[in-house]
């Protein structure tokens, strides 16, 4: 005689369901977590570019005369495919300044022997009574934002910079 089959009770079916379930949870999350970490990653990236452009920019002008102390723009291409990828604006602040005085030139550099008021004499030269150079120290902050154009980027930076300029460019600002 034969016996009936048993019925099956399916825990192992729910087992395997719920098994699914979790790999499906455990699937996503990874997914979502390398994504996210994806992005963390090329935000990183664009603003490292950003701030480089900014430093490109700052250098240029500084490079150039009579640039720092006047506010500016610049446009950079960093992956010199012809466009502008990042905008850069410059503005400088004042920050020190003072005009040299003749005995502390040093006549052998060639930067300051433009600042020499010429003979030792008193009369008819501006500065001489004074003991003032034609030349000042002036010590600027540079503000720079950076904006990368694709992303909107935006990156702040700020720069010192100490440029001798002519006295009468601070003498509005300084005792000359």
């Amino acid at each position: 005689m034969r016996t009936p089959p048993r019925r099956q009770q399916g825990a192992t079916l729910l087992i395997g369901l719920i098994m699914l379930v979790l790999l499906t949870l455990m699937a996503t999350t990874t997914f979502r977590l390398g994504k996210s970490n994806l992005q963390i990653v090329g935000n990183m990236q664009f603003r490292n570019e950003t701030l480089r452009a900014a430093e490109e920019a700052v250098e240029a002008a500084i490079s150039l005369p009579g640039s720092v102390y006047a506010a500016s723009t610049a446009n950079v291409d960093i992956n010199a495919d012809g466009t502008a990828d990042v905008a850069v604006a410059i503005t400088p602040t004042l920050q020190q300044a003072h005009v040299l005085k003749n005995s502390a030139l040093n006549l052998a550099n060639t930067g300051q022997l433009g600042c020499t008021l010429g003979t030792a004499q008193a009369f008819g030269i501006v500065g001489a009574a004074t003991g003032n150079s034609l030349c000042a120290l002036t010590l600027y902050d540079l503000k720079v934002v950076a904006t990368e154009a694709s992303t909107s980027t935006s990156v702040e930076l700020r720069q010192g910079v100490s440029v001798q300029v002519p006295a009468d460019t601070v003498c509005s600002l300084v005792p000359c």
